[in-house]
C-alpha cells in the first residue's frame, strides 16, 4: 500500500514538473544599436527583473519568461539613452523564439 502511494506521489511530481517547464517562453533580447546600452529586462507576468546592466552593442541576451494562460509572455525593457533620456518598451503576446530588439 505504501509503495502504491509513493508511486502516485512520484507520478504527480513528474507531471507538475513537465507542466511548469511548459510555462516558460525563451526569447532573445537584442541590442541592435552600435553602442552599449544600460537596460533593465523585466518579466511582466512573474514580476521578475531578469537583467539590469549594460548590454554590449549588437549582443543577444537569451531570457526565459513566464507565460500566461494563452502560452505567451509579456516583457518590459527600460533603456537609458544618455543622461536624461529614457525609453520603455512593453511587448505583449511574445512567443517562444522571438527576438525583441531595441
Amino acid at each position: 500500500m505504501m509503495i502504491k502511494k509513493l508511486s502516485v506521489v512520484a507520478t504527480l511530481l513528474l507531471l507538475s514538473v513537465s507542466v511548469a517547464a511548459a510555462d516558460k517562453v525563451t526569447v532573445d533580447v537584442l541590442n541592435f544599436s552600435d553602442m552599449d546600452r544600460w537596460v533593465r529586462v523585466t518579466d511582466m507576468i512573474c514580476g521578475t527583473v531578469l537583467w539590469e546592466d549594460n548590454l554590449d552593442a549588437q549582443r543577444r541576451l537569451p531570457v526565459e519568461l513566464c507565460s500566461g494562460d494563452d502560452g505567451k509572455a509579456k516583457i518590459q525593457l527600460y533603456i537609458r539613452i544618455g543622461c536624461s533620456k529614457n525609453k520603455t518598451i512593453l511587448k505583449d503576446g511574445v512567443e517562444s523564439g522571438a527576438t525583441i530588439q531595441f
